[in-house]
């Protein structure tokens, strides 16, 4: 009896550590690949990959007599992402920490032509009597809300719908690498 009991009791362990491991598979979602890299999610949790770009940076000046102005942008092409999103999409980047998110990553508006986008970096002026500089790597922030997801990532949401434009998601501060999309009417 005592042998029959054992076994007994052996299978529902069995059966209860393969009931949490299917459980375990139920929750488990799609998380980006690699650490601050980010993707876009649909309705099902399915992960959109992003456009990444090359940047260049440029110089670009307008001198009058006694003035001159310079901007500092990186710049890319073409002028359109290839990745389109809805007005309300939602995103995951992979690399929760006990780091403040809001701290490590941003959402930003990028200007945008025919055949380029650009994210401007520093502008700058001057006289024969003096200049000045600045720059500001928030101008262009759009406010966005972190959340856990999965084991790894946060989701990232958006206080207001995008209006139709350029947009770009990166490690605060920096330019080089841009994970680009769009939002059409």
């Amino acid at each position: 009896m005592l042998r029959f009991t054992g076994i007994l009791l052996c299978l529902c362990c069995i059966a209860a550590s393969e009931s949490v491991m299917a459980q375990s598979a139920k929750e488990a979602v799609a998380e980006p690949q690699y650490i601050n890299s980010f993707a876009g999610v649909d309705a099902n949790g399915k992960l959109i990959e992003l456009e990444r770009n090359t940047v260049a940076f440029h110089a670009k000046t307008k001198v009058l007599p006694g003035y001159a102005s310079v901007k500092m942008v990186a710049e890319f092409k073409p002028g359109k992402a290839s990745v389109r999103m809805p007005a309300n999409a939602q995103f995951i980047v992979r690399g929760r920490s006990p780091v403040d998110p809001m701290s490590l990553y941003q959402l930003r508006v990028l200007k945008s032509s025919k055949d380029r986008r650009e994210i401007l970096i520093t502008q700058g002026h001057g006289t024969v009597f003096g200049g000045g500089a600045t720059s500001s790597m928030d101008e262009g922030a759009i406010p966005i809300r972190f959340e856990e997801y999965g084991a790894n990532s946060y989701r990232i949401t958006l206080e207001h719908p995008l209006p139709p434009g350029e947009y770009a998601l990166a490690l605060r501060g920096m330019v080089s690498q841009l994970y680009c999309f769009g939002v059409d009417h």
